[in-house]
């Protein structure tokens, strides 16, 4: 029998850039396929080859048997192929169920919606994504994760024989995904083909029944999931080997250096309390919407403080606003890079020196050039971002690379203490044990860090204590020596 979807031979080229070259998979009827590879590896391109957004230098496509040439989306939406990007493609200002039906709405003979039927087709797709929201609700009044579960409503509406998933659990909470989980599953019982990219390996493995590795355009390896194992995946995704994700520790801890007493952020938290001291990495866990970011960015001054002090270096300091916390020596890593991290139009050298601009300034009002390509071109080079030079776009990077980017602008200031919000979310498996590694030689140098991860092993592996959030509050802390993912759980679900 013919594949559901197969790809022979396909290269795709860009300007100073071999995206894809002779690359040669296959999805069958009923199967999930888990397509893993580091940023830049080819997999936003292969996948945009599929919906039809780009066309291939070479290679050929074959859909159930028969030659398949998408030339615009259109051509792989009528062809039965959706492809749910990463980043969502919603109209905000419309209705739930209009975007579930976008360009497929139902219609009586005068051209006149049929609102009715309309919201109650919606009504049974949404229900079987698990979401409990009114069809006639506004996609802008949704939470990200709700959006991200219309995204897979609207798939599910158009009779999909393939469907492709691009990170889909990003946004998504343990009960969200389990949900997903269940639905992909749903789908692969009855026949669609689907593919699943994910930086989540514990998710490919649960959930796919093949997975083949991209690396530098490149397919090296496919196989069943059942012959692949954590360790020899990740040796292929970054072609060189990995003893271990989290690499050893050997910073000493010394004297307190950051210290929040009662603070309070009305209607976000209220009476949190921690210490920070040098060299120590310590972990901020907690369920989505515990309150662990709004923490973060209070003590940053991006949000207003209501109550408690902050301390640093045993000084009281006043941080009204975000230049109050880069005077006292405090850097920020925010969770969503691209909104609150980058200017994504921006190059790598303006986005690098945007914090530092009076430092690279003559007297204050005129900026010199050279400093800022010094600066940047140290970035670069200290923390290895795979660009074309310090005036690529930063919309251009891989999301790896864009992280570093942010990264590179916290060091210009020259922090001691450093706050991280999900310092690797949306980044691969290589480039996280990099960010692993700085956050290391960082903690050796004397820094202290704070990190919020909704990643349970990733703050195992990096925290010297952890600290769990729960309703705003700090609900409980636990020693390395008496780390568990059960403990740690209870405090977040139970207090």
């Amino acid at each position: 029998m013919a594949h559901l979807l197969e790809m022979t031979g396909v290269s795709k080229a860009f300007p100073g850039v071999k995206a894809l070259t002779d690359v040669s998979i296959f999805l069958d009827k009923g199967e999930v396929l888990g397509i893993v590879g580091e940023n830049g590896a080819g997999k936003s391109t292969l996948m945009k080859i599929v919906a039809g957004v780009y066309t291939p230098d070479d290679g050929e496509l074959r859909l159930e048997g028969e030659a398949f040439a998408p030339r615009q989306p259109r051509d792989s939406l009528d062809a039965g192929i959706i492809v749910i990007h990463q980043e969502l493609s919603l109209v905000p200002d419309r209705s739930v169920a209009e975007n579930i039906f976008l360009g497929n709405l139902p219609h009586d003979r005068l051209g006149r919606v049929r609102r009715k039927a309309l919201n109650q087709h919606a009504k049974t797709l949404l229900a079987r994504v698990g979401l409990d929201v009114a069809p006639q609700t506004r996609v802008r009044q949704l939470g990200i994760a709700q959006q991200q579960l219309v995204e897979i409503a609207r798939a599910l509406s158009r009779q999909a024989r393939v469907i492709v998933m691009d990170e889909p659990t990003a946004t998504l909470t343990t009960a969200e995904q389990t949900i997903l989980f269940a639905t992909i599953r749903a789908l692969r019982s009855a026949g669609v083909g689907l593919v699943f990219i994910s930086h989540h390996l514990e998710e490919v493995f649960e959930i796919c029944d093949r997975v083949v590795v991209l690396r530098d355009g490149a397919a090296v390896e496919m196989r069943p999931t059942s012959e692949w194992n954590e360790t020899g995946l990740i040796q292929a995704m970054v072609n060189r080997p990995i003893d271990a994700l989290f690499p050893p520790r050997h910073a000493a801890i010394g004297d307190v250096v950051l210290a929040v007493e009662g603070l309070t952020s009305a209607g976000h938290f209220e009476d949190v309390s921690l210490e920070l001291r040098a060299g120590e990495v310590l972990g901020l866990a907690g369920l989505i919407g515990a309150g662990r970011t709004e923490v973060l960015k209070a003590i940053y001054g991006a949000l207003p403080i209501s109550g408690g002090r902050v301390r640093v270096q045993s000084r009281d300091v006043v941080i009204r606003a975000p230049r109050d916390a880069i005077a006292a020596g405090v850097a920020l890593v925010p969770e969503d890079r691209k909104a609150e991290g980058l200017v994504l139009p921006f190059s790598i050298r303006s986005n690098v020196a945007m914090s530092t601009l009076p430092r690279l300034s003559w007297l204050r009002t005129v900026l010199a050039p050279g400093r800022m390509d010094r600066l940047a071109e140290h970035a670069v080079a200290d923390l290895r971002i795979r660009a074309s030079g310090i005036g690529q776009t930063v919309q251009s990077l891989s999301g790896g690379n864009q992280q570093k980017v942010v990264i590179g602008r916290a060091l210009t200031t020259k922090p001691r203490i450093f706050l991280l919000d999900e310092p690797t979310r949306g980044i691969d498996v290589g480039a996280k044990v990099e960010v692993y590694r700085l956050i290391n030689a960082l903690a050796e140098q004397g820094a202290a860090i704070l990190v919020v991860s909704s990643d349970m092993i990733e703050l195992l592996g990096l925290c010297d204590r952890i600290l769990i959030m729960r309703t705003g509050r700090i609900a409980g802390a636990v020693p390395r020596a008496e780390f568990s993912q059960e403990r740690i759980m209870h405090f977040a679900a139970l207090g």
